[in-house]
């Protein structure tokens, strides 16, 4: 009982926003992708090490079993002092890609979410399809049924009565087609939510009717695109990449400290006693790798390159944003046109047809005439609702996943 009480669980029409929160959640590539932050975070706590001191012991014996000059113990500390602010800007460095690593996460889960609006519409597309179809299909049968009788009756001729009857099982294929279809775009609905099981889908696709301005939208894209905030984190991340490299090119000054004890000289020439000694010295590097110039002027050269990039990142960030304003709005006059007179014209010349045929009034070719033009006119607004709710994605997507509607 509990299984069965599972299954019908399991069966359940997943909505559009069920959906959406399962790819937030359970998707592979999306999660893959988050462990990016992750090594970027742990990078930047690995950028906060110190210099490492080095610890030195050394003995020394000078003979001092035959001619007993005495033997040394030498312990040594050596400390680099990091005064050039190398490990300031190294860490500035780990965390500008960090920041960067999390704006690339952003703009992937964007894109993804985009693609999964894509693959929802087009399982929306083929459900609908396959109910209108199945429609038609239920009709035809009904309609060849009849047909059957009135052959019986001598009402109706042979070649129509086949007639309907073939046009029913041609149109059952098709229904079995686009089922297939279907299943296929559940199955696809699946991966994104990481295999979880969709066995259905509910609800219908939302289309706007008021749009913002387009200017409003490019701003909004500038303010919020996640690739455009990865864009301008480079700028910085190439700043911050010079100002290490500048450190690491300045003034470095190491410290040593030692010490040593001596034990006793017992050679009768040139006696001793035993001693401690202190040392203090400093260790001066020259740098003469740093009239080499080719390292600096790469890190300049990527500043400038960064710029740029920028630059052509917002430029296309509100085209892009342009055109997918332009499109939802073509999609939503065309879906418009559609739902003002287009579907109730269609609906009426096939019901009209179908009354006349029944009734001996038309043919058979007139009634499965008006009867194509009624599906393909139905599966024109299907794909017209279809547009503009993939336009609707995309724009959204375009302005960095702000709530427009």
């Amino acid at each position: 009982m509990a299984a069965a009480s599972a299954l019908s669980v399991a069966a359940q029409p997943i909505t559009y926003v069920r959906f959406n929160q399962l790819v937030a959640e359970k998707n592979t590539s999306y999660l893959a992708e988050k462990y990016n932050i992750d090594k970027a975070a742990a990078s930047l706590q690995a950028a906060r090490v110190f210099n490492d001191p080095e610890l030195s012991v050394s003995y020394g014996n000078n003979q001092d079993w035959d001619l007993q000059m005495g033997q040394s113990l030498e312990v040594g500390l050596s400390i680099n002092p990091d005064l050039a602010g190398v490990r300031r800007a190294r860490i500035a460095v780990a965390r500008s890609e960090k920041d960067i690593t999390e704006a690339s996460v952003a703009a992937f889960f964007s894109n993804l979410k985009m693609e999964a609006a894509s693959a929802w519409a087009q399982a929306w597309k083929l459900r609908e399809g396959c109910a209108v179809l199945e429609k038609s299909v239920n009709d035809m049968q009904r309609l060849a049924q009849s047909d059957s009788l009135r052959l019986a009756l001598g009402d109706l001729g042979r070649a129509d009565a086949l007639q309907s009857r073939l046009e029913a099982r041609t149109m059952k294929g098709a229904l079995l087609a686009l089922q297939a279809d279907y299943e296929n775009a559940l199955e696809a609905l699946s991966l994104f939510c990481g295999g979880e099981p969709v066995e259905s889908i509910e609800g219908e696709l939302a289309c706007p009717d008021v749009l913002p301005d387009e200017s409003e939208i490019c701003s909004l894209a500038e303010a919020n695109r996640a690739d455009l905030k990865a864009a301008m984190l480079s700028k910085t991340l190439s700043g911050n990449n010079l100002e290490l490299v500048r450190a690491s090119r300045s003034f470095e000054l190491g410290i040593d400290l030692g010490y040593s004890y001596n034990t006793e000289v017992r050679n009768e020439i040139a006696p001793a006693p035993r001693f401690n000694a202190f040392a203090v010295g400093v260790r001066i590097p020259l740098k003469f790798s740093s009239f080499n110039k080719g390292e600096m002027n790469a890190a300049r050269a990527d500043v400038r390159q960064s710029e740029r990039y920028f630059e052509a990142a917002r430029l296309e960030v509100r085209s892009e944003a342009s055109q997918a304003y332009n499109s939802l709005v073509s999609s939503i006059a065309v879906l418009q046109q559609y739902e003002n007179s287009i579907l109730d014209d269609a609906a009426s010349i096939v019901r009209s047809r179908r009354e006349g045929y029944l009734r001996g009034e038309s043919s058979l070719v007139e009634f499965l005439s008006a009867q194509q033009t009624y599906l393909e006119v139905m599966q024109a607004y299907i794909e017209a609702r279809y547009n503009c709710f993939v336009c609707r994605a995309r724009l959204e997507r375009a302005v960095g996943d702000y709530p427009l509607f």
